[in-house]
């Protein structure tokens, strides 16, 4: 048996399948694809370019500014905002440029939805096709279709492009799409004009009505509150002044009265009497009674006068006695009436202060309610500034519109009108056959290398020794296809066949594998697969047929337990099989069921458990393998796919050797290296590969095939 390739290898066989210094060999090998696309690339390059009509390009150059002269900005923002909505402006510029609405105004002003030579009709010459052609035909989309709108970076200019087949028809276009831009931004400018005059002007009435009716609010917030002055602050601030002068009022007149208190209870303390008129005069504060004191001492020195000459009952000295009497009299009555001027006087001061204390009362609550009253006050105020402060801006706002609709400027001037160009600027027939040359080379190895990359399959020996890694043990040509040999038919193709290629490439295999194997001893192979449908089967049974006609005794295990196919092949059918038999169910001589060939014997799968896997680790499968080595020459076992499921890798385990059948054209070279991956890493005596289905195309093993198809057919 042949000795496995090395993890090492297996890694780099499936990291180089398609290394650079062959690429030169698949161009080779698939010439005739790099010739097919490269004619129909150049052909097709050479086919536009003499079909493209001659095409005009014709520029009228257009300044735009930002902004129209005004005579005030209604609005202004800072830089930042500005510089981001100039920006946007262009933008939205060049936007309307290329609308339908500016295309639909030039499709009307030059008459062009009837104008066969701008809808390129001009070949058609049966006016009824005529005519329902230019009913189908968008005016405004063919030649939004022919405009190109182009900013000149750095600059306010902006080139209008029209091509056209006719160059004067180009220049009119654009000059026509110049000329309908410019027109359509003065009227749009005109009609926002308008339109914000209409809505300043409701602003400005609607603010008008709202101040007025602010004003008579303001004039009945006044009445109703009877506020005397322009506002309650003022009338407040004339309160205060009140309270601050009765305030100093109260303290002079309290203390006034205090003093009038102390002098009342002074001079209540010392007795009336004429001793006592030079302490009247000291608390009173003045010499009024010592003065009318003296005069009494006057007329008692005059007294003593007469009493020198006269008697006492003389009549001038009785006079001179009545005269100072009198003068005492009037001492103490004095006295009397200051004491009692005074008492009046603290009465009047006790009233007074009282009086006061009870203004600066009533004031204080007056002025506690005008500062709830000037709270009122402030918001009816607020409102009515606010109102005059938006009559005002829509004033202003007005007045500025209503001049800026005086000017009748444009912001958008056509600085250069275009005019028929000379020479046409399609087709570039240099730069056509350099890009169509370049295109065919470039499409001619794509294609190459997309159908090389593309195809990851099989196809020849040297795919499985070289690239997968394993011993080629032989190529099966495809059977021909046939009711007889399809489906379960197919290995009676062996039988009824025997010179054909099949079957000879069957003995070839037969013939590898007995060299491989140790001769006298019995043998259990075990075939498999990648994947699905690649053949396995099949080349099971033919194997199987072709080593019991060569005169060996053969079983033929149905392990593929998920899609049993064998016992439908070969026209058997038994609900007993492989899983009674590793059940214990039955011996498996009795499992046993024969075939058209004599020394052919099956083992069909039987039921089909949930879970076949556990069936082949188990110590009986092991068992029944022996068995059937003790009985027969070889034990094929046909099992699934090794990717798909591990029951290949499970009974692996259990054999002399395993076959992989990859389908030419078919099998996936990762899933084959995948497959043998799988393989080794459970150990498993790899003895090699067989290629199923070779046909012409696969190329490489082929001719030898190819040779005795040819004998066979000549038969």
């Amino acid at each position: 048996m042949a000795n496995a390739p090395s993890s090492h290898e297996a890694a780099e066989s499936s990291t180089s399948i398609f290394p650079m210094r062959e690429y030169l060999d698949i161009i080779l090998h698939r010439r005739w694809g790099f010739v097919f696309a490269f004619v129909i690339v150049g052909c097709l390059g050479a086919l536009y370019t003499l079909h493209q009509p001659k095409i005009y390009e014709a520029v009228t150059a257009v300044i735009i500014n930002p902004e129209p002269p005004t005579i005030n900005a209604l609005d202004s923002g800072n830089g930042a905002e500005q510089w981001y909505f100039r920006d946007t402006y262009y933008d939205t510029q060049l936007k309307v440029m290329q609308s339908r609405n500016v295309a639909q105004r030039v499709i009307d002003d030059l008459g062009l939805a009837t104008d066969i030579d701008f809808l390129g009709l001009t070949e058609i010459k049966d006016p009824n096709i005529l005519a329902k052609k230019m009913a189908s035909v968008d005016a405004v989309s063919a030649l939004l279709g022919m405009l190109r709108v182009e900013a000149l970076n750095g600059t306010r200019l902006v080139n209008i492009r029209i091509r056209h087949k006719n160059p004067q028809m180009a220049a009119t276009l654009a000059n026509a799409i110049a000329k309908a831009y410019s027109e359509q931004n003065a009227e749009q400018r005109l009609t926002s004009l308008n339109n914000t005059f209409e809505f300043i002007d409701k602003q400005y009435k609607d603010n008008e009505e709202k101040l007025t009716r602010a004003r008579e609010d303001i004039n009945a917030f006044k009445e109703n509150h009877k506020i005397l002055y322009s506002n309650p602050l003022e009338q407040q601030k004339i309160t205060n002044q009140r309270l601050d002068y009765l305030n100093n009022k109260r303290v002079e007149i309290e203390t006034e009265r205090q003093n009038a208190g102390y002098l009342l209870s002074e001079l209540k303390a010392i007795p009336v009497s004429t001793d006592n008129v030079r302490a009247y005069d000291i608390l009173i504060g003045s010499s009024s009674f010592e003065s009318a004191m003296n005069e009494c001492k006057t007329l008692q020195r005059e007294e003593h006068k007469l009493l020198v000459t006269y008697l006492e009952k003389s009549p001038q000295v009785t006079s001179i006695r009545d005269q100072i009497t009198t003068c005492r009299n009037g001492v103490l009555a004095s006295m009397k009436n200051a004491v009692t001027g005074l008492n009046s006087k603290h009465q009047a001061l006790i009233k007074l202060n009282q009086e006061i204390v009870s203004e600066i009362q009533t004031l204080q609550k007056e002025a506690l309610e005008l500062d709830q009253l000037r709270l009122l006050y402030e918001q009816v105020e607020s409102q009515k500034q606010e109102q005059e402060r938006l009559f005002e801006q829509s004033q202003k706002k007005l007045n500025e519109v209503s001049l800026n609709r005086l000017l009748e400027v444009n912001n958008i001037r056509i600085l250069d009108m275009a005019i028929a160009p000379q020479k046409p600027v399609s087709p570039n027939l240099i730069l056509n056959g350099a890009i169509t040359l370049f295109a065919a080379l470039i499409a001619g190895v794509l294609i190459v290398l997309l159908l090389e990359l593309l195809d990851i399959s099989v196809r020849t020996q040297s795919d499985i020794e070289e690239r997968a890694r394993l011993p080629f043990l032989g190529a099966v040509p495809q059977i021909p296809r046939s009711r007889n040999y399809s489906g379960r038919g197919a290995h009676r193709f062996v039988l009824e066949n025997p010179r054909s290629p099949v079957v000879e490439s069957i003995r070839t295999l037969r013939t590898t594998l007995a060299f491989q194997l140790k001769s006298g001893t019995s043998h259990v192979l075990l075939i498999t697969s990648a994947q699905p449908l690649e053949g396995k089967t099949m080349t099971s049974i033919n194997l199987a047929v072709a080593t019991a006609m060569g005169g060996q005794r053969v079983v033929l295990i149905e392990a593929d337990m998920r899609r049993p196919r064998i016992y439908e092949a070969l026209n058997l059918k038994s609900e007993k099989g492989l899983s009674s038999v590793i059940a214990n169910q039955m011996p498996v001589s009795e499992a046993l069921m024969d075939t058209e060939i004599e020394q052919l014997k099956l083992l069909p799968c039987g039921s089909i458990p949930s879970n076949p896997a556990e069936l082949f680790e188990t110590k009986r499968f092991e068992e029944m393998l022996n068995e059937l080595r003790s009985m027969f020459d070889v034990v094929i076992i046909d099992s699934p796919p090794v990717t798909v499921v591990t029951d290949a890798l499970i009974i692996s385990r259990h054999v002399h050797g395993v076959i992989l059948v990859a389908r030419a054209d078919k099998t996936p070279l990762p899933m084959l290296v995948r497959a043998r991956e799988l393989l080794e890493g459970v150990s498993a005596p790899i003895m090699g590969c067989v290629l199923n289905g070779v046909t012409s195309r696969s190329g490489g093993y082929y001719g030898g095939y190819y040779y005795y198809k040819k004998s066979y057919s000549d038969d």
